[in-house]
């Protein structure tokens, strides 16, 4: 659990783990999942194996936890 919370620190630093494709505050849209199609913003790393997962603030309200393969960076343009 201390790798975990370790990268995740480094990460909020501005160290970006070997894999990890988003950082704090990026826009991204959900793609899979319940949450499909929810726009919202990157507030966590919560762990990098086996997967990235993130702590996503939703737009509409509330946050989830999603696996970066289930993320896309959300077109600037809205």
């Amino acid at each position: 659990m201390s790798a975990q919370r370790g990268a995740g620190d480094r990460w909020l630093a501005g160290d970006s783990p070997h894999g990890v494709v988003f950082r704090q505050h990026d826009v991204v849209v959900i793609t899979e999942g319940k949450f499909a199609g929810a726009r919202g913003s990157v507030v966590l790393l919560l762990a990098v194996t086996p997967a990235p997962l993130y702590l996503v603030a939703l737009g509409a309200g509330g946050d989830v936890r999603t696996r970066q393969s289930a993320l896309r960076r959300a077109d600037p343009a809205g």
